[in-house]
């Protein structure tokens, strides 16, 4: 017999792995691949100025496939397995819950923060993975690849479910990829529960049993196509609630100012690394993971390269840099201290708020003066633009396809489909609100970057 494997999670309670997919979920769990993510935090740097945010994208990913599993059970349930409505999700299962568990696969370090830190390839190979989502793909191709095709499952679906720009197979994409999909329903509960602020709670059992499959028009496509919406009797206010929370936890915890100080801190300590590497891994700071000197120059790097790289791996090598080599030069130096601050937790950056049109221009000349110098990593221009709910008019144009193609959709008791904002003055009204931060930040400690600052006319 193969017993049941079940894991307590703080959030959903008991997740039951059983029969033969839930063999194959553990056999792909088990992978290293996927057990890397235990390495990698959630939310990256905000453990800093959260102390409770410690999780890992590990139980986040666990936690979204139980979700996507959890919604085809509810669908099935209210559908039927024969209903024409379900019947496109019915061969699809194995595949949605594979990609609903390797979704994050691909992460680098500290999760977001390190892609927008490091250097792009200055010509990659075809086919080398830009983003996060292009080294899942990539991963879940070549390296589970072997384990999905021997339990028949599509690998080329399971990528393509993640591929935010893949229009194919939109009813399973809106698993996986949409604005109410299981991975933001699991991250805001998760992130919510971790860090400590109650925003990111809403009513997931309601928002279940509410779940449908209606038709609705796609852009290009003369017919409607199934995708995942929502009772317009129940869900609206449910809706409004997780559309607000999301909203909430912006504002309160992934664009905190401290956490953001820290991320501009570690931005800064990888690009002055960038430069002192000069284009030639041999010249990177020491020491150094070999998977980072490359990507330091702008090299290409392996699938297993990269694999090698986790929060661990690089808050050992910052801890490396704070404290050798930091006599060499004023490079160096600067490197030394900057990650002393990091990793010791010192003073984070001070930031100046640039709530107006001409201190965003402001902080735009300056950083730019700054660039191409030392001082260009005591300081940070910060900015952030982002809207609660991109409606059915959100970027309008042929090449913003699948945004459109995220809009949340309910049906009525006649079994149409229509944008939920025609529901709904809550969401029409902040459909249009936009969440917008300008920041520069700069290190207080250092008095170059102070007497420039106030010689430019800022108040610090």
């Amino acid at each position: 017999m193969n017993p049941d494997k079940v894991l307590r999670d703080p959030v959903h309670n008991l997740i039951t792995f059983a029969g033969e997919e839930g063999r194959l979920l553990l056999e792909l769990i088990d992978r290293p691949e996927f057990q890397r993510l235990r390495r990698i935090r959630q939310l990256g740097l905000t453990f800093l100025a959260y102390p409770g945010a410690e999780h890992s994208r590990w139980v986040h990913s666990v936690g979204v496939c139980h979700l996507a599993r959890r919604m085809l059970d509810a669908l099935r349930a209210r559908h039927g397995c024969d209903s024409e409505e379900y019947k496109g999700l019915q061969g699809l299962r194995r595949e949605i819950a594979v990609a609903a568990l390797l979704h994050d696969v691909g992460h680098g370090p500290f999760s977001h923060v390190f892609e927008r830190a490091v250097p792009k390839v200055k010509a990659p190979p075809t086919g080398y993975p830009g983003d996060h989502e292009g080294w899942s793909e990539r991963i879940i191709v070549e390296r589970f690849g072997p384990v999905l095709r021997a339990h028949s499952v599509d690998v080329g679906v399971v990528a393509g479910l993640i591929n935010k720009k893949n229009r194919a197979n939109l009813l399973a994409k809106d698993f996986i990829s949409s604005q109410l999909d299981a991975d933001r329903m699991d991250y805001l509960l998760r992130d919510s529960r971790a860090a400590g602020p109650k925003y990111g709670e809403f009513d997931l059992e309601w928002l279940l049993h509410s779940l449908r499959i209606g038709n609705v028009k796609v852009r290009g496509q003369t017919e409607g196509v199934w995708r995942l919406c929502f009772d317009t009797g129940k869900a609206i206010h449910v809706i409004e609630e997780y559309i607000q929370a999301r909203d909430f936890m912006y504002a309160q915890v992934y664009i905190h100012k401290t956490t953001r100080a820290y991320e501009a801190m570690l931005k800064n300590a990888l690009g002055l690394a960038t430069v002192i590497t000069g284009g030639d891994p041999a010249k990177a700071p020491q020491p150094c993971p070999p998977a980072l000197a490359k990507m330091l120059a702008g090299q290409p790097v392996s699938v297993d390269e990269y694999l090698t790289l986790d929060d661990f791996q690089l808050w050992v090598t910052l801890i490396d840099w704070s404290r050798s080599a930091t006599s060499i030069d004023q490079q160096h130096s600067r490197l030394g201290r900057l990650c002393r601050s990091l990793v010791d937790r010192q003073q984070p950056y001070k930031y100046v708020d640039c709530d107006d049109r001409d201190k965003q221009d402001h902080a735009l000349a300056f950083s730019t003066k700054v660039q191409g110098t030392l001082l260009e990593f005591s300081c940070h221009r910060d900015t952030f633009v982002d809207l609660a709910y991109r409606n059915a008019y959100y970027r309008k144009s042929t090449e913003h396809e699948e945004e459109e193609d995220r809009v949340i959709h309910v049906v009525d008791r006649e079994g149409n489909a229509h944008p939920v904002e025609t529901s709904s003055e809550f969401i029409k009204a902040i459909s249009s609100i936009e969440t917008r931060i300008c920041r520069l930040y700069y290190d207080e400690s250092d008095q170059d970057i102070m007497v420039r600052l106030r010689d430019d006319g800022w108040a610090v």
